[in-house]
């Protein structure tokens, strides 16, 4: 079974402050995106924190008390970029690991349903994003192959160098529901938003 990384280390610079302790629906935002990372297949979550890290930890601790599916890491370099959160979780895979699906903390609104369909529907070598509408998002399920490539560029904010030097093994998995892949940026995003 394919691991999860579960990217929560960023400022959040465009939403203000605060934005993983944001309220949604009664809980912080973070915890309701790795509700939906806990309720699904995957049998490891590697949650890598960076900014807020203390807060952000207790606040999973609280609502997920001794879950075994949840490995907190902490990423001293997450000021340069997503990719170095993700190399944090890439360093603490087991060796012969298959692949690893990449889930990003301000994308509250996917479901668990969203990411056991993509487990399904990977072959264990393709470079798996799901499309809706004719655009790519997240979360993506990415093969040990490119394991390397994403370890060698370091600290690029994107992956798109990546994802062209390998652009062959990507395949899609069509999904109809856009606001299921919301993410949020501005505060804006978030309705009612409170801070924790």
């Amino acid at each position: 079974m394919v691991p999860g990384i579960f990217l929560a280390a960023g400022e959040g610079k465009r939403f203000g402050s605060g934005k993983l302790l944001s309220i949604l629906d009664g809980t912080p935002l973070i915890v309701k995106s790795l509700k939906a990372s806990v309720e699904s297949s995957l049998e490891e979550i590697y949650v890598v924190l960076g900014h807020e890290a203390e807060k952000i930890e207790k606040s999973i601790r609280d609502y997920f008390p001794g879950n075994g599916k949840i490995k907190i890491l902490i990423n001293p370099d997450y000021k340069k970029g997503m990719i170095s959160s993700f190399n944090t979780g890439l360093s603490e895979l087991k060796d012969g690991t298959s692949g690893a699906v990449m889930i990003l903390a301000d994308m509250p609104f996917i479901r668990s349903e969203t990411i056991n369909k993509l487990i399904r529907s990977w072959n264990g070598s393709d470079l798996l994003i799901p499309e809706v509408n004719g655009k790519k998002t997240h979360p993506r399920i990415l093969p040990a192959s490119v394991f390397n490539d994403f370890l060698k560029i370091g600290f690029l904010v994107s992956g798109k160098e990546v994802l062209g030097k390998n652009r062959r093994k990507i395949k899609t998995v069509l999904f109809r529901d856009d606001k299921e892949f919301r993410d949020i940026d501005l505060e804006s995003d978030l309705p009612d938003t409170e801070k924790y």
